[in-house]
């Protein structure tokens, strides 16, 4: 009895030390008392207990909110993967919490299996794990999710990945990741469909799809890879095709993306064209510089005409062509001019617009600042600047300022930055030129296979030189630079049997006041058999020239435009040579050139746009109209030639059209016309000075008898023009650019080509359609330190005119039964020669 007695006394005791049974539904007050901090004992418990909430001697209802936030409060750390507080004991009103906690498992370290070592690196700086990091069922997903996505952006649709979690038995509570990916094989999007598209055609709305491409046998650049983002991103490029013609609630209801095999994916878009909306009535508020009348014809958008509002954007802020409602006012100087279009009403499918001005006002140029350049002098800089302090803004002086900088070939056109920086309170802008220089400087390495020999040629050309500098030992790093002058050596050879050497300067700003280009030139080239004077076969020719010349820019019709004069003089010395027209003698060429040129190309080495267009006019005097001679029968062709007499004229033209928006993908058409005349009919046609076409035409210059050199790829050296040259030329050529990269430290392009030309020994033959045909392929590299690289390999398609020097030859495709015959030209510094 005792036994039961003392038992019963015990729970009693139990019943009040712990406290009486909690009742849900009737919370109740307690004073918290001491709260204990259990299962992790690596981790500061009075942190715990601060970061819970609860704190011992205040008061709190069990069951209650704080409760509840407490659990909250520490889940929210992720540092747990299991959080309690019990109520431990209740002694009268004081609860006694207990916070029992179990910590997350840490990450000690991970792997992979079935990655290449490069994959796993680049892996490894995307997904973001490291030692120590805790494990969370979030962090496992996105790790997951992200290598997936790396192999998916490859074109690997149907990888998969495993992480496996396995304990590390060095490192309490931690873990080791194993990731396990089979990426599968590489899958290609087979077929691109559209549902629902009826006003554009299915093959419009993929090539809007930028980087979502179907397969094709001649897509070489793009692959044709699924992935998520650039999926989306094409989604919203292929939509704008259907708001540029109305059809403004045009809408992709349904798509899916699904395997029609282990290699391909189809991709099916369903769309939901809406109905057609036009433009209604535009009306202009805030305008007072300009009438309503003459912003609607700037506008060019009417009452009626299909709705798009990329055009409208277009026509407001910033056309291509310079035609829009920004550039007329910011070319007058509104700096500060803004234009919000507003819709306003839609009416039976016609949107009305009112397009909001503030016109703000006039700014004028306080400064220009200059930055980045540390090699080349301001003032080489700001001669070339179009905006002047005092000047009204003009952002069309601006995007010109860029253009001119670009041609100067001293800076990275790529990263120019132009930053006007406005002062409201006085109501000018400075505006801040950013250079980032590249080297200019070349050394050429010229190689090529021509007249049955390899030529080389080395030469050394300074872009950006300082000849008031040669004497300064400190200007010297290594070379004197920072005026901006062109100071050029170049010799050419083949061994002992052809030699040429040429020195020239140029000043661009003779004066320095007026962009007046002031150049000297001088050349020796000699050409013989190589044998000692006394040998019987000993033959020679020899060539000594000089010139000046002074470009001046004009202003009529427009600045663009500019005139080249040069007198030359050249002497040329024969000896023991029977492929000329008089075997030993001398001869003068005393001649005057012009050229008026205009040349509107965007940039130097990979125009975007713009052309060249010229007209060049040279000749010597007319000495047969005063030598009074009309019979020149009796004389020695040495003595008839003693003074050159000729005059030549020449058309050349290039145009660079970009073919897609980003203004990559480049055509550049070109002509050339010229013609090589005589004063007299009875002392004949000069030899010098004579057209030659066929082969890459070296470095397109004047050689030997002053022949000009032009390229026509697919065929052999000079093997379409008559062996002596012809004075009548022809050369259309087609050519597609594609830029691989345009980094300005090697800037890389494709080609592919298409040309034709032919020479002619007069009119009596004279036939612009009568010409050589080809097609071919090449690549261009440019570096900075060689200037342009690369090859071209041509077809020739027609056989060779009777006259040609290779006609009949082996390599004339009439003897080749009418096949084209290849030809592989390698181009190093040199450019292809044109008229």
């Amino acid at each position: 009895m005792k036994h039961y007695t003392i038992l019963f006394l015990m729970i009693c005791f139990s019943h009040l030390l712990f406290g009486q049974k909690i009742d849900y539904e009737n919370p109740k007050t307690y004073e918290i008392g001491p709260i204990t901090v259990n299962g992790v004992d690596n981790f500061d418990h009075q942190a715990i207990k601060l970061i819970s909430g609860l704190k011992q001697g205040s008061k709190v209802k069990i069951p209650g909110e704080e409760i509840t936030k407490a659990i909250n409060n520490l889940w929210d750390e992720g540092l747990f993967s299991d959080v309690q507080i019990q109520l431990e004991k209740v002694l009268g009103d004081v609860a006694y919490l207990a916070i029992n906690l179990k910590p997350r498992p840490k990450l000690s370290r991970f792997k992979f299996i079935g990655a290449k070592k490069k994959e796993a690196d680049k892996i490894r700086e995307e997904i973001n794990l490291f030692s120590g990091k805790n494990i969370t069922e979030n962090l496992i997903f996105n790790t997951r999710a992200k290598v997936i996505g790396f192999y998916r952006e490859k074109g690997f649709y149907n990888v998969k990945v495993n992480i496996d979690r396995v304990n590390d038995s060095l490192m309490n509570n931690s873990e080791i990741f194993i990731i396990n990916i089979d990426r599968g094989k590489s899958v290609r999007i087979a077929e691109i469909n559209f549902y629902g598209a009826e006003s554009i055609k299915d093959g419009k709305l993929r090539r809007k799809m930028k980087d979502t491409k179907q397969k094709a046998f001649w897509r070489f650049f793009k692959r044709s890879k699924f992935t998520e983002s650039a999926y989306a991103r094409d989604k919203k490029l292929m939509l704008q095709e259907f708001k540029e013609i109305g059809l403004r609630d045009a809408t992709i209801i349904k798509d899916s993306v699904y395997a029609r095999d282990e290699k391909n994916l189809i991709v099916d878009i369903y769309i939901d064209e809406g109905e057609k909306y036009y433009f209604g009535d535009i009306s202009w508020v805030g305008n007072a510089k300009y009438s309503s009348g003459f912003l609607d014809t700037v506008l060019g958008i009417k009452h009626g005409d299909l709705y798009n509002q990329t055009l409208l954007e277009t026509r407001l802020f910033q056309s291509m062509d310079g035609r829009d409602i920004t550039s007329l006012y910011m070319d007058k100087g509104h700096l500060f001019f803004q234009a919000t279009p507003v819709e306003v009403s839609v009416n039976d499918h016609h949107i009305d617009y009112e397009i909001r001005l503030i016109e703000g006002k006039e700014a004028r140029i306080k400064d220009i600042i200059i930055k980045g350049n540390y090699k080349t002098n301001d003032y080489v800089i700001r001669r070339e600047i179009r905006t002047k302090p005092g000047d009204l803004f003009n952002r069309n002086d601006i995007i010109r300022t860029q253009r001119e900088l670009a041609q100067l070939g001293y800076f990275d056109e790529q990263a120019f930055e132009i930053n006007p920086l406005p002062n409201p309170a006085d109501g000018t802008v400075d505006i801040e030129y950013v250079v980032t220089e590249k080297s200019s400087d070349q050394i050429e390495l010229s190689g090529g296979y021509g007249a049955g020999r390899i030529i080389g040629t080395l030469g050394l050309t300074f872009n950006n030189f300082s000849i008031q500098n040669m004497f300064n030992k400190e200007a010297w790093q290594p070379l004197p630079t920072g005026d901006g002058q062109t100071f050029s050596v170049r010799a050419q050879t083949n061994g002992k049997f052809y030699q040429a050497y040429n020195l020239s300067f140029t000043e661009p700003w003779l004066g320095g006041k007026k962009p007046n280009a002031f150049s000297v030139w001088m050349n020796h080239s000699k050409y013989g058999s190589g044998f000692d004077t006394g040998n019987e076969n000993y033959y020679n020719v020899s060539i000594t020239g000089a010139g000046v010349g002074l470009q001046r820019r004009k202003k009529i019709p427009d600045d663009y435009f500019s005139a080249y004069y040069e007198l030359s003089y050249s002497y040329y010395d024969i000896t023991n040579y029977s492929s000329f027209a008089f075997d030993n003698g001398y001869s003068n060429d005393i001649a005057l050139k012009y050229v008026l040129a205009r040349n509107s190309v965007d940039a130097p080495i990979y125009p975007t746009s713009g052309s060249r267009i010229s007209f060049t006019a040279k000749g010597t005097l007319p000495y047969s109209q005063f030598d009074n001679r009309t019979d020149y029968s009796g004389l020695t062709d040495q003595e008839r030639f003693k003074y050159a007499e000729y005059y030549k004229l020449k058309l050349t033209g290039e145009w660079y059209l970009p073919l897609t928006p980003d203004k990559k993908l480049i055509l550049t058409p070109k002509i050339g016309f010229g013609f090589m005349g005589s004063y007299s009919s009875d002392k004949g046609l000069s030899p010098f000075e004579r057209f030659y076409l066929g082969g890459n035409a070296l470095t397109g210059v004047q050689r030997l008898d002053g022949r000009e050199l032009i390229s026509l790829r697919g065929y052999e050296e000079q093997e379409i023009s008559s062996r002596t040259g012809d004075p009548i030329i022809t050369r259309y050529s087609l050519e597609l650019r594609y830029p691989i990269s345009l980094n300005p430290s090697a800037t890389f392009f494709v080609l592919a080509f298409a040309e034709a030309g032919n020479t002619y020994t007069g009119f009596d033959n004279f036939n612009p359609f009568n010409v050589k045909r080809s097609l071919g392929g090449g690549v261009r590299i440019y570096l900075p330190m060689f200037g342009l690289l690369g090859f071209d390999y041509g077809w020739g398609f027609d056989p060779l005119d009777p006259h040609s020097k290779g006609a009949g030859s082996g390599n004339d495709i009439s003897r080749m039964g009418g096949k084209p015959i290849g030809a592989f030209q390698f181009i190093i510094g040199a450019n292809l020669g044109d008229l």
